[in-house]
């Protein structure tokens, strides 16, 4: 079995990967990636762009190694095509243990993290549970202390610990959720639309503590956002999507201004005009 390397340079690698949902209710399989490729260099930020559909969400869930997670079958990933590796572990026929092995290294935010907090514990309990689920033996103290900056970077009063995600705003669960998907130390940061629903007000405490967590860690984030101000405060690199296949790659401020393809120029333009229209969290 192919352990996690976690110097392994690029972090994540992708030739020709194809990716698909099976057949649903009689209809034809759905081919959501097609043809991909790229390389991400170790401690890169890196954005992934595109418009709803576009397939984003399939390949970071698939990168991030949660493709068989959904509880449906016909919501499961699909590779059928092409070469992916991700800290070095080849992602194709990835068995329950190398899974588990390699989860632990790669984070995943999902898109709706903050809104699937388990109901039944506390903020406290929330955040340790991903620790608690893999070792019965750490540092709770320095946990605690690690835990405490945390909240302070992404303005959580400490009382908030005690309380349960009904009793918290949208965006307080999304904080929350943030805070959880690095409580493991991920080499790897996965991230989908990490700033949904928290108010711009404190939208830029979440960029706050990722950038905490890379000058901490030196981890390799991928972030799919529609928050531009998010994307250029720490992206270097963007990836951009069309259907499933990519339309651009480069420098994220060249992308942005100069870009051949009229579809990313249009991308840029939308988000600079929207900024995220999203409703304040309080």
């Amino acid at each position: 079995m192919v352990h996690p390397r976690l110097d392994a340079d690029p972090t994540i690698r992708v030739s020709d990967l194809s990716l698909s949902y099976p057949a649903h209710a009689g209809g034809r399989e759905f081919q959501a990636v097609e043809g991909v490729s790229f390389d991400i260099p170790k401690g890169d930020v890196v954005a992934l762009l595109g418009e709803s559909g576009s397939g984003k969400s399939t390949l970071a869930k698939f990168l991030a190694g949660r493709g068989p997670d959904a509880g449906e079958k016909s919501a499961r990933i699909k590779f059928t095509g092409g070469d992916a590796s991700v800290l070095g572990v080849p992602m194709a026929k990835l068995g329950r243990r190398a899974r588990a092995r390699l989860t632990a290294y790669v984070g995943h935010l999902a898109q709706d993290a903050g809104a699937t907090l388990v109901p039944e514990l506390n903020v406290g309990d929330i955040l340790f549970e991903p620790i608690v689920e893999r070792s019965k033996h750490f540092d709770r103290d320095a946990l605690g202390e690690r835990i405490a900056e945390m909240m302070d970077i992404i303005a959580l009063p400490l009382s908030k610990l005690q309380e349960y995600p009904y009793e918290l705003s949208k965006g307080q669960r999304q904080r929350v959720a943030v805070m959880r998907s690095l409580m493991l130390d991920p080499t790897v940061l996965i991230a989908d639309e990490p700033t949904l629903g928290v108010d711009a007000n404190n939208r830029p405490k979440i960029v706050e503590l990722l950038r905490w967590y890379r000058e901490r860690t030196g981890a390799t984030l991928v972030l799919i956002s529609h928050d531009i101000g998010m994307l250029e405060a720490l992206a270097r690199d963007v990836l951009v999507l069309q259907q499933g296949r990519l339309v651009g790659h480069g420098d994220i401020n060249a992308i942005f201004r100069q870009a051949d393809h009229g579809y990313v120029q249009k991308l840029a333009q939308a988000l600079r005009a929207t900024a995220y229209d999203e409703i304040a969290e309080e």
